[in-house]
């Protein structure tokens, strides 16, 4: 269940825009409003108030805490998502840990955690415990180097670096219809584009198994044309995507 509510929310858009004005210096800061997410999860109720105990002191394992962290994240991104198909606005990028102001965990009940208040509750340091190891944060931040280049013209971005990861955004917020879709297109665009990117054994080995799956994900993307799926399509969309992404992550990192 995810509970959400705007702090310092903005007054309602005037159905006519107001002449401009001559801008002088603030005596005070701009005020933004704050979104306020409360992700419940009420298909996991504890036995107990000593099993609510025992779990919240498990917050003290910095890797139990990231994955808390993930799963709520995960599920606000499954509501972005599904607001941006009911909306037909776009659903941009995923929600970052870094973007959030303050966390908070507990357990409580009922109505209580659903406007926010908790029988026990820890602040936790959302914004930390995210360094990864190094070849995984070059892959993520990419070269400034190259951002400029494209930027400049100098260089030209591939189409798969972004297809790649739309598919993915796609998978993880449960538009599976959406992924099937677009499959062949990622992956065909992956081998294409990067075939003679690197002289490397593994890149080479692993456009080799893209141009296996490359027949399977034509099908698969022609049933989701038609609306219909089999079993295994999704299996190979996530197998196919994952040897896609480690193509991508490994071009990044060999030439920086």
């Amino acid at each position: 269940m995810l509970v959400t509510e705007t702090e310092g929310a903005l007054p309602p858009a005037r159905r006519r825009r107001r002449r401009p004005r001559k801008a002088v210096r603030a005596e005070s800061p701009v005020t933004v409003s704050v979104t306020v997410a409360t992700v419940i999860r009420a298909d996991r109720p504890f036995d107990s108030e000593a099993a609510a105990e025992d779990w919240l002191d498990r917050l003290d394992d910095s890797d139990f805490t990231g994955e808390v962290l993930d799963d709520a994240l995960a599920t606000l991104d499954r509501a972005r998502a599904a607001d941006a198909t009911a909306s037909g606005r776009p659903f941009g990028t995923p929600t970052e840990l870094g973007s959030i102001l303050a966390a908070r965990i507990g357990y409580g009940e009922g109505d209580q955690v659903a406007s926010g208040r908790f029988l026990e509750a820890l602040d936790v340091d959302a914004r930390g415990g995210t360094a990864a190891k190094r070849r995984e944060r070059l892959a993520q931040t990419g070269s400034l180097a190259r951002t400029a280049a494209i930027l400049g013209d100098r260089e030209k971005a591939a189409g798969c670096e972004v297809l790649v990861p739309r598919v993915r955004l796609d998978l993880d917020t449960g538009n599976e219809a959406a992924a099937r879709l677009a499959a062949e297109t990622a992956v065909g665009a992956t081998i294409g584009e990067l075939e003679f990117a690197l002289e490397d054994e593994g890149h080479e080995q692993d456009l080799d198994r893209l141009e296996q799956m490359l027949p399977g994900l034509a099908e698969v993307s022609a049933r989701a044309s038609q609306g219909g799926e089999e079993p295994n399509d999704l299996r190979l969309v996530k197998e196919a995507l994952e040897v896609a992404e480690r193509v991508i992550r490994r071009r990044r990192i060999l030439e920086q």
